[in-house]
């Protein structure tokens, strides 16, 4: 697979922009506060964030911000659920659309949360990290904990199902949903449940390192030559742990 740099600042909130990031050229006030943030967070990260700044962008008055999500903390919160939500969904997309055989949509699972964690890694720290990241953790838990729990399950229940389907060889007919998902029928599979612990976290250890959050070899010429075929012998080595371990 080949790396895909995050996005830069934006030169112009103009239609384009907008479709790009909410789907619609005239989104409402409320959700250009939500997509630019997630969009300038992604790129600054949380300590250079600034909800100010982007009120200014915006040409509307801080006072939005708590107008829209209650405070700076409740506007932080949402986008985190939202980035989520977008992730989850954004791998369950990629499966659905890979050629339908057990290799590609694990392959596929496997390959976007590298590509996501790339496309907006000042995210990352929040999503792995939210008491230490977030300024109020607790509003966060109140509000979207839950929420962020079940896409949690789903996503993990899916790639439990993916896991099952190549080393079965065949495709499970029914993709899996909030609505239709069992979480309890994976996690009853301790064996299940420890293979696809170890290739999510050998997929988000290769996700950091992709993003060159990883620090002492984000400055390795080596490391930066031989990224695109690292990367690509990982995955490999995933599918194989998938199919010849169960």
């Amino acid at each position: 697979m080949k790396l895909v740099r995050p996005a830069g600042e934006p030169a112009t909130l103009d239609d384009a922009f907008w479709l790009s990031v909410c789907g619609t050229p005239d989104p409402s006030t409320r959700e250009k506060f939500l997509r630019l943030t997630i969009h300038e967070f992604a790129r600054l990260g949380p300590a250079r964030f600034s909800h100010a700044r982007i009120a200014r962008r915006l040409g509307v008055t801080v006072a939005m911000v708590n107008h829209y999500f209650a405070s700076r903390a409740g506007l932080i919160a949402e986008a985190t659920f939202t980035v989520y939500s977008d992730y989850v969904a954004a791998m369950g997309d990629a499966v659905a659309r890979a050629e339908r055989t057990p290799e590609a949509r694990l392959r596929a699972w496997i390959e976007t949360q590298i590509e996501y964690a790339v496309a907006v890694p000042g995210w990352s720290l929040v999503l792995n990290y939210p008491q230490v990241a977030l300024e109020n953790a607790v509003e966060f838990e109140s509000d979207f904990r839950s929420r962020m729990t079940a896409l949690f399950n789903l996503n993990i229940s899916r790639l439990a199902q993916l896991i099952l389907d190549i080393q079965r060889g065949e495709v499970f007919a029914e993709d899996l949903t909030l609505e239709n998902v069992d979480v309890s029928k994976y996690l009853a599979d301790r064996e299940l449940v420890a293979l696809g612990t170890s290739i999510s976290m050998a997929t988000l250890g290769a996700a950091v390192w992709a993003t060159g959050s990883h620090a002492p070899s984000a400055e390795s010429a080596e490391a930066k030559a031989m990224g695109d075929f690292a990367l690509a012998s990982h995955v490999d080595r995933l599918i194989w742990l998938a199919r010849t371990q169960g």
